[in-house]
């Protein structure tokens, strides 16, 4: 009920009493039951048409989805037969609709690649293995990260985990940071929930200890960052063993050992029947003469100014902290051939 307005008029004469008449209008709507029945029957309208919508939308998204799947399935040349073998399996065909409902639920570009690179490394993957689980616990858990989070789990994959066999001098190191390591850098990541989440997700762990981005580059490409020697500090073993010794990669006057990797370098000396003392020697002048981890950061920041963003995601974040999970490792290796073409064989890590 609501009251409109009040009129009140009010008569005085000189002897007589005063009269006050007031009008009250009032309104009366609908009642509490009458007012939720509507707002049932117009939701209810509503609902219907978006139900219809949606059953349009998700029909063309899994068009779409299937049509991506067979094409890449082709592409891999998995034939027909091999394929309906393995989708006989009651793991693959659950695995399949999850894959199926995920995408049919969000829609994304991201998701629609993925997912449907997940599936064919299932379906080439009969056998009951870590990595056959790995990839079905994966399609379960790609739904739930954002793609700035798929990102990380590449950073840290790509990092970590790995390492390139064709970086040989700095051109090549510096166009794989470019090719396959920028693109995965975001905007901002300094959010802790995000790292949260993908502890969450089981892809990952923050660890108490840390490892900064200037040291993974020692440890993995260190033969890029010696300091170098003069010929005079390294007596005779240059003439003595030439094929262990160049010229210097940061200094063109000097000379340092041979190698990019420790482990190769000590594959090298494993492989030739050289003096034990002289092996030592060696290896003692590839450790000694790394630079200093800022100096590798300095070095490769006032190369290329834009990595300046990569050191600062890594080093001031949890990234440092962090290490991935079997699913961890399928996501970050799928969300880097997403974006640079890159596969791995993931029997290396699983």
């Amino acid at each position: 009920m609501t009251n409109e307005s009040f009129e009140i008029i009010q008569e005085n004469k000189l002897g007589s009493q005063s009269t006050q008449i007031a009008q009250q209008n009032n309104y009366y709507g609908m009642d509490y039951q009458n007012t939720k029945s509507l707002c049932q029957d117009l939701i209810k309208n509503e609902l219907e048409k978006y139900k219809s919508d949606a059953e349009q939308l998700a029909k063309e998204r899994n068009e779409k989805f299937l049509s991506t799947l067979f094409e890449k399935l082709h592409k891999e040349k998995i034939d027909d037969n091999s394929m309906c073998e393995e989708f006989k399996n009651p793991d693959m065909q659950y695995t399949f609709f999850e894959a199926q409902k995920a995408y049919i639920r969000l829609g994304t570009p991201e998701l629609e690649n993925i997912l449907s690179n997940l599936l064919v490394d299932r379906t080439k993957e009969s056998n009951r293995t870590l990595l056959q689980i790995a990839l079905a616990e994966a399609v379960n858990a790609v739904p739930m990260l954002l793609p700035s989070q798929l990102d990380i789990l590449a950073l840290c994959f790509l990092l970590r985990y790995t390492l390139n066999n064709k970086i040989n001098n700095l051109p090549t190191f510096f166009n794989y940071l470019k090719a396959q390591i920028i693109p995965h850098v975001p905007d901002s990541i300094d959010k802790m929930s995000s790292f949260q989440h993908l502890v969450y997700t089981k892809t990952a762990s923050i660890d108490l200890g840390e490892i900064s981005l200037e040291n993974i580059f020692m440890e993995t490409y260190g033969g890029l960052f010696l300091s170098g020697y003069s010929a005079d500090e390294l007596k005779d073993f240059p003439s003595k063993y030439p094929h262990f010794f160049t010229q210097c990669i940061q200094d063109s006057t000097k000379i340092q050992i041979n190698s990019i990797r420790k482990e190769t370098l000590e594959n090298q000396l494993s492989s030739e029947n050289l003096p034990e003392e002289d092996k030592q020697f060696i290896r003692e002048h590839f450790a000694n003469n790394l630079m200093s981890p800022s100096a590798v950061k300095d070095f490769i920041c006032s190369t290329d100014s834009s990595l300046e963003a990569l050191f600062s995601q890594w080093n001031d974040t949890s990234l440092k902290h962090l290490t991935l999970t079997s699913v961890g490792i399928v996501l970050g290796a799928n969300r880097s051939k997403q974006l640079s073409g890159t596969t791995f064989d993931m029997n290396i890590w699983i």
